[in-house]
């Protein structure tokens, strides 16, 4: 049925702002809820009535969906009935007309639906996905047993067969260009134009490099008629069992996809949410079931695109005004550096040069562990309070900081190691203090870069004295001891200067970060042309 005429001769065509004003009073409801509680997307409207929860959908045309006609809105909802109720059977209930009768808007009724809305189970809040990570009550083992639901899952799915499994990585290519140029609108309100330039280039490259394997994917069954959406928000731990919820109904292509992308959403979400320790149990149940053992080299190119996709999505949210659109474009920032691990990278600088502040910032974008030597030196001290002791004594005396900069090397071997690599932060003003790492990152034959912050003497003692007054700050930094480690500093000219980058720390944290990722890159790009 094609949407009813919009004009005066047509005594029941109402807009949707009419309905949605309906479907907020209580009375609209056949048992009426003591209140009613509105949430909006960029495509629906939901309603949370007492025990239900009804659904319209907007009257919206994207590139990527048409819920332009009341016909294309009633068979995505009939759709969204059918395809949830594989992992959530007992919460989708029906779809129901709604009329436009005497007294006003009616739920069902005998006139020509002038809507039509999903009614479902409410789900407990508390039992959310996003919900238990916020209030850290996610386990491993409940994340092991969400894995099963989803191995079970994927492979009773439907698997994608003759022309349409031939042309999945074109798919792939087109795909991800086509959420590119979604986000060339966003460009300058919440993301760069250099870092859409960055994450272009690496979608390009990996596909590439991976064309075959895209391919073989496909051929060997790997791509299936799934859920299509999965990230946190659409997961709850409710007390009958696990109910896995508002897949993509609106195109078949969208959630017709390789199981790695669908797997890769869910765990860039919960890394981006603070879960990340969460991935490795939820991982290694999953592939130990599926036995899918070239699922994990496709993650970064997957989780990356994932998390351009929901950044997208946030940015429409009209409810958050796209508050939450950066976490996620920051996150598939992060990503692009996983197939490039492990490196180094030494922060180094005298106290009060800014070079903590830049290595936290650097640790958050590039989700590489963060080795300390105020955290290092005062853990081997067993101690952890402030110190105010004179320059190189007791807990700084030479000694001490030999044992502190070889188990920051020991640190940073086991990172490298696990594919990571570490940022080290520390002053490093002595030439034995960077021997170590520098064999460090010989022996490895990983990319080592130095980044050497400093700052003026106004500006550093600005710093100190804001740090001694609010007291928070792990280092025992002071005026006297910046002048001494002034006067012994050494100069770096044992790493080559197309690994040094010298860095004056005035400029936000944010822009200093950037500046290192950007000379990051062109030194492993370097080391893996020569």
């Amino acid at each position: 049925m094609d949407e009813p005429q919009r004009n005066s001769r047509n005594p029941h065509w109402r807009s949707q702002d009419g309905l949605v004003a309906a479907m907020m009073n209580p009375e609209f409801y056949p048992k009426s809820p003591p209140q009613v509680a509105h949430k909006e997307t960029h495509i629906s409207h939901v309603f949370l009535a007492g025990d239900l929860v009804y659904k319209i959908k907007k009257a919206v045309r994207y590139s990527f969906l048409d819920y332009s006609t009341l016909s294309k809105r009633r068979r995505f909802l009939q759709e969204e009935l059918r395809l949830n109720r594989r992992l959530a059977p007992s919460v989708y209930l029906a779809v129901m007309p709604i009329t436009f009768e005497s007294m006003g808007w009616r739920l069902g009724g005998r006139d020509t639906p002038i809507e039509y809305t999903l009614v479902m189970r409410r789900l407990p809040e508390r039992r959310m996905l996003p919900a238990l990570l916020d209030s850290g009550q996610v386990t491993g083992e409940m994340m092991q047993r969400l894995a099963e639901v989803l191995a079970d899952f994927h492979c009773h799915a439907e698997a994608v067969t003759g022309a349409e499994a031939s042309s999945h990585a074109q798919k792939v290519e087109r795909e991800w260009n086509d959420n590119l140029a979604d986000l060339s609108p966003l460009v300058g309100r919440f993301i760069t134009a250099e870092s859409l330039k960055a994450l272009s280039d690496f979608g390009a490259n990996f596909i590439s490099r991976h064309r075959a394997l895209f391919r073989r994917r496909a051929a060997q069954g790997w791509v299936r008629d799934v859920h299509g959406d999965l990230h946190c928000e659409h997961v709850c731990f409710a007390p009958e069992g696990f109910q896995i919820y508002d897949c993509i109904e609106f195109s078949s292509k969208l959630r017709r996809c390789d199981l790695a992308s669908e797997i890769a959403f869910l765990l860039m979400d919960l890394q981006a949410r603070g879960g990340g320790a969460l991935r490795a149990p939820f991982l290694d149940r999953y592939l130990e079931l599926t036995n899918d053992t070239d699922l994990s080299p496709l993650l970064p190119f997957y989780e990356c695109y994932r998390a351009l996709v929901r950044g997208k999505v946030e940015a429409l949210r009209p409810e958050t005004a796209g508050e939450r659109a950066p976490r996620y474009f920051q996150s598939a920032l992060a990503i692009i550096w996983q197939p490039l691990k492990p490196f180094l990278i030494v922060v180094c600088g005298l106290t009060g040069s800014g070079k903590s502040t830049l290595s936290r910032e650097l640790g958050e974008r590039l989700r590489t562990p963060l080795v300390n030597s105020d955290a290092v030196r005062k853990e081997l001290a067993g101690t952890s309070g402030r110190n105010r002791v004179p320059f190189e004594a007791g807990l700084y005396s030479q000694a001490m900081t030999r044992k502190t900069y070889a188990r920051m090397a020991a640190l940073a071997e086991e990172h490298i190691r696990s594919g990571a690599g570490a940022i080290l932060d520390a002053t490093f003003s002595r030439k034995e203090n960077r021997q170590g790492v520098l064999r460090l990152a010989e022996r490895f034959n990983v990319p080592l870069v130095a980044v050497h912050c400093f700052a003026s003497d106004q500006t550093t003692r600005e710093r100190l004295d804001r740090r001694a007054q609010e007291g928070k700050d792990i280092s025992d930094g002071r005026w006297e001891i910046y002048q001494r480690q002034k006067d012994a500093y050494e100069p770096i000219e044992e790493i080559p200067a197309a690994s040094r980058l010298e860095l004056n720390t005035a400029k936000p944290a944010e822009e200093l970060a950037s500046r290192v990722e950007n000379f990051l890159q062109l030194r492993i790009r370097r080391a893996t042309t020569q």
